[in-house]
């Protein structure tokens, strides 16, 4: 790599990535709660550390482009973030078994996490909007865990690949 443009790269890198994982949540936006997002941040994350975090803040703006801005635009402003962090933390795993739990789980928390803006509102609404999307957090685990458990290895060994060949 030529000295001084380091910055450059990475910046370019982070602005790739962030459409990638827009790319894969619109392509898939017509399975209700079945996405690709949560296992790329994963990838992402293990990968280029920081890099991966700043591509959530890409894709949540790129997302607010499209969908417009609302409460759960601020959701997902701290929602992503913050689950590539917590990826920053396991990402010595490189088990597919540990990466489909943890991203099953995050699947199953994702209702509870957006319900927290409308307690300032009203915290019966805030239960009952929780409680009434359990059945689609449910589907979402599943797939998340499923996705995770089938795709980590060889979404993780192409990543590491490229960064290989970007290193020659």
């Amino acid at each position: 790599m030529v000295k001084g443009r380091g910055a450059a790269v990475r910046a370019a890198r982070i602005a790739v990535l962030g459409a990638l994982l827009y790319a894969a949540q619109v392509s898939l936006s017509f399975l209700p709660n079945i996405e690709l997002v949560t296992l790329l941040i994963v990838v992402f994350t293990r990968n280029l550390g920081k890099e991966g975090t700043a591509a959530c803040f890409v894709y949540v703006c790129l997302t607010a482009l499209t969908w417009g801005f609302g409460i759960w635009w601020f959701t997902y402003l701290a929602v992503w973030p913050l689950f590539s962090l917590l990826v920053y933390v396991l990402r010595k795993s490189g088990s597919p078994f540990v990466w489909a739990i943890v991203d099953g789980g995050f699947g199953l928390c994702f209702g509870a996490l957006f319900a927290i803006p409308y307690i300032f509102f009203s915290p019966a609404y805030a239960f009952s909007y929780w409680i009434s999307g359990i059945p689609f957090d449910i589907v979402h685990c599943a797939g998340n865990f499923m996705i995770a458990l089938l795709l980590f290895k060889p979404l993780d060994a192409a990543m590491k690949k490229v960064l290989r060949l970007q290193r020659k």
